[in-house]
């Protein structure tokens, strides 16, 4: 006898697929995708060892098990959206907009514009996680992300965002003249070479890389005029702007990696996650090109 309850989530598509006999109709219900449908429903049956569903030639029928787990779960289900209902005039969790993104955006390009991201957004919490590891959305609960790579995800909805040029940037006080210079390689191909062979320019053949994991590490490098680095334009915009980083020369065109944003295909029909993208989206193409 089994000691432990299945994956709630493969009972709640398991009901949903119960409603429609239709794996397709179920999840625009849920608002997945017919594959995870049918991933739950198949770990429910690897879950008790048996089919809950034959395919005919009109659609799906329940099988005889299928029908019995359908009589046993559907008023637990019901019993525990009762019993959950009291609370709903608590905030939603649909007022909650949850972002996993690089440090470096989030420093550069996220906290600098937090006022109007609130101004934007009254009604909405945002949380902004930071990290350096590929987050899995559809286990985790994250919203969307925001990444930098070459933005291509089968499982996600992936829009670059930014231009994809690379801009070589110090700080005002960096002495350029100096016979050995400090420079900050980022990329695992290098990103120097690539600069020296669109531009012509020799300067990098004056001293050795410092190579560094994570753009934020050359930023915090470059902003205390500790050497120089070739960063993507959307994070060194403000810094230059605003007289804290200098470019000092052509920028690296169509450089294969970029920023994106990453969701699942459901996460955009939701209004309030939509509404932060769009937000992001519109800003960031209001960044004028260096």
């Amino acid at each position: 006898m089994l000691n432990r309850l299945p994956p709630l989530n493969s009972i709640k598509a398991f009901h949903a697929a119960c409603r429609h006999l239709n794996f397709s109709r179920a999840a625009d219900e849920l608002g997945v995708t017919q594959g995870a449908v049918s991933k739950q429903v198949l770990a429910l049956e690897d879950f008790i060892g048996t089919k809950l569903f034959e395919r005919t030639a009109t659609g799906l029928e329940l099988t005889v098990e299928g029908n019995s787990i359908k009589d046993v779960t559907l008023p637990a289900f019901d019993m525990l959206m009762s019993g959950f209902s009291r609370y709903e005039r608590r905030s939603p969790r649909s007022q909650k907009v949850r972002i996993s993104t690089l440090a470096s955006f989030a420093s550069s390009y996220l906290a600098p514009r937090l006022d109007r991201l609130e101004q934007a957004f009254p009604n909405i919490q945002l949380e902004i996680l930071t990290s350096d590891r590929l987050v899995d959305h559809s286990r985790e609960e994250i919203d969307f992300s925001i990444r930098y790579g070459r933005g291509i995800s089968p499982d996600l909805v992936c829009d670059r965002i930014g231009t994809a040029d690379l801009v070589p940037v110090c700080h005002p006080s960096f002495d350029l003249t100096k016979p050995k210079m400090r420079r900050l390689q980022v990329f695992s191909t290098n990103e120097w070479r690539a600069w020296e062979d669109q531009r012509g320019d020799r300067l990098t053949r004056k001293g050795t890389p410092i190579i560094v994991e994570e753009f934020v590490v050359a930023i915090c490098a470059a902003l205390s005029a500790q050497g120089m680095a070739l960063l993507p334009e959307l994070i060194v915009r403000d810094h230059i702007e605003q007289g804290r980083l200098m470019q000092f020369g052509e920028p690296i065109a169509d450089w294969p990696y970029t920023y994106y944003i990453a969701m699942l295909p459901q996460a955009s029909r939701d209004r309030h996650v939509a509404a932060v993208v769009d937000w992001l989206k519109t800003d960031i193409a209001g960044v004028p090109a260096i």
